[in-house]
């Protein structure tokens, strides 16, 4: 049985000449986040029943499409039953209507039709009634056959309405919202939900200098939410930045190159948080964060080398050493999660503790403080991955 998605695409919104689904949001639209949540939760096909096309509508579908979302346009009903398997687990998401991630989540793993629903002393009218206390929030997982069997009989009735109404019929079961949903057919009604998404993505991760830079990134995030500006764009740049800076570093201009990867810090997170608020999960795994890693990796050995030039050998040693109880250090923190990772060495901790050092004119005490920071946090790490086995847990 494979999960799919239908989101209803062709009803127009309160304001003049625009579809619901083509209502801007987070700096994208309402239909491309209902596709990322509808991906997200496991849809392996996603169905976007449209009418017309408009430019704005039409923008959003080929973004999809590039980003490689398992994405098929239908021009109606009939062509969107025929896309549909009757053994397939269908969620059904209606025009405008948007969810936490955890909702479809809950939808796609039922087995049995399932709705959606929202209390009627809360909700308007842009929710459907169900009954006396409830209303439908626009989210519902039915099977295949369902809709097969209704595109057969709607003739000029609305699919959502009539689907719903045949869903609840066939003895579906009521799901009360237990996280926030929304109908959205208004800017208002966007600036609301923009709200909420912002704060989902206003925590802080990392370690302490990412939440020492977490106001200026959220301030940041907050700037560009509604901008063209792309989560690649925004990572790029930390990572041409911090590239620069390795090459400063290496060449001994030491403050240019320190200023150049403190400037790039923020960058990442910002590009991160954008990817949590436009759904990009793969922004975790991109390109970019890989560059970062390796000309963070750069920048250490090239001030090793140009401290060296000054402090002898010893220095470039304590480069090397330094970076390989990073590198040991990394699989240790994302395997077993030791307690105190906030205070564990990482990239931009390194590069903001070699600031203090730096004002005080020892770059090569700095270094000496990076790789015994970076030894600590290992042998924490360690300590904490096998410190706590029981007696004879390792013996033969």
């Amino acid at each position: 049985m494979a999960l799919a998605a239908l989101i209803a695409a062709y009803q127009e919104s309160a304001e003049p000449g625009a579809l619901r689904a083509a209502l801007p949001l987070a700096g994208r639209t309402v239909l491309e986040r209902q596709a990322r949540l509808a991906h997200a939760a496991g849809a392996r096909r996603i169905i976007v029943l449209v009418e017309r096309m408009p430019a704005a509508l039409t923008a959003a579908l080929d973004r999809l499409r590039r980003e490689g979302l398992p994405l098929q346009v239908a021009r109606g009903v009939e062509e969107a039953a025929a896309a549909i398997e009757p053994e397939d687990r269908l969620l059904v998401i209606a025009d405008g209507a948007i969810a936490d991630g955890s909702q479809l989540d809950r939808l796609a793993v039922e087995e049995s039709a399932i709705v959606l629903t929202v209390p009627d002393s809360t909700h308007g009218e842009l929710y459907e009634r169900i009954d006396a206390h409830a209303r439908w929030s626009g989210l519902a997982a039915i099977d295949g056959a369902m809709l097969k069997s209704t595109a057969a009989m709607l003739r000029d009735w609305d699919l959502q309405s009539t689907l719903l109404r045949r869903t609840l019929q066939a003895g579906a079961r009521h799901l009360p919202a237990d996280a926030p949903v929304a109908m959205l057919d208004s800017l208002t009604d966007v600036a609301q939900a923009e709200r909420q998404i912002l704060e989902g993505a206003r925590a802080a991760r990392g370690g302490w200098a990412a939440r020492m830079l977490a106001p200026l990134e959220r301030t940041a995030t907050s700037l560009l939410m509604a901008t063209p500006v792309t989560t690649i764009g925004v990572g790029t740049a930390g990572a041409v930045l911090t590239g620069l800076g390795a090459v400063f570093l290496g060449y001994a201009w030491l403050w240019t190159g320190l200023i150049l990867m403190l400037l790039a810090t923020p960058l990442e997170g910002i590009a991160l948080r954008l990817a949590r608020l436009r759904m990009q999960p793969d922004a975790r795994r991109a390109w970019w964060r890989h560059l970062l890693d390796a000309f963070g990796g750069a920048g250490l050995i090239g001030l090793s080398y140009s401290v060296g030039q000054t402090y002898g050998w010893g220095m470039i040693l304590l480069g090397f050493v330094t970076l390989a109880f990073m590198i040991a250090l990394e699989p240790e923190k994302k395997a077993r999660r030791p307690r105190g990772r906030i205070a564990l060495a990482g990239r931009k901790n390194l590069i903001w503790l070699l600031l203090p050092a730096a004002l005080a004119g020892g770059w090569h005490l700095g270094l000496a403080l990076l790789a015994a920071y970076a030894a600590a946090s290992f042998f924490w790490a360690q300590h904490e991955a096998h410190g706590a086995r029981p007696n004879g847990a390792g013996a033969n």
